[in-house]
């Protein structure tokens, strides 16, 4: 199309699926964010950017690694979640209250460790070293870690 038959007026086209671009190494994929910046969004939020945070980089990991993460299980926290904060503000009895919290922690515990399974195969598959990922550091600094490594390994891959 030349320039004095395209329509200036149009909506400009674009790809809007994502493609891996980075060939065998699927990290380069992930944005690179500072994990201080994780931290404070976490803290400023009061968790609720951890629950963002988890849900997308579970879903961006599901496109790319082969080792996928039921999204039953991202629903299922994400609704446990909800409901644990709703139930913050109602006068329910102490002990429902508490096992929701109990499903809701174990249910956050489960995805974060599968999910843990994906980013490590993501970041050791383009590396020339591999990388692990912490178990007591993964269930204590979960989304904190898990974008500090994720960082390290796009410093390493570029």
């Amino acid at each position: 199309m030349s320039e004095e038959s395209a329509n200036i007026y149009e909506a400009p086209e674009a790809e809007l699926t994502q493609q891996n671009t980075s060939g065998n190494r699927p990290i380069l994929n992930f944005d690179r964010f500072s994990a201080w910046g994780v931290f404070f969004l976490c803290l400023f939020t009061f968790g609720i950017y951890a629950v963002y945070w988890l849900v997308s980089r579970t879903n961006q990991a599901n496109t790319l690694a082969k080792h996928k993460v039921s999204q039953n299980l991202v629903y299922g926290y994400v609704a446990l979640y909800a409901i644990n904060i709703g139930l913050a503000f109602t006068s329910i009895p102490e002990g429902l209250s508490a096992l929701v919290s109990l499903a809701s922690f174990v249910v956050g515990i489960v995805l974060v460790f599968s999910l843990r399974t994906s980013i490590k195969e993501l970041i050791n598959e383009g590396s020339n070293e591999p990388v692990h990922l912490g178990g007591i550091l993964t269930f204590f600094f979960n989304v904190i870690y898990f974008q500090y490594k994720i960082n390290e390994a796009i410093d390493n891959q570029k």
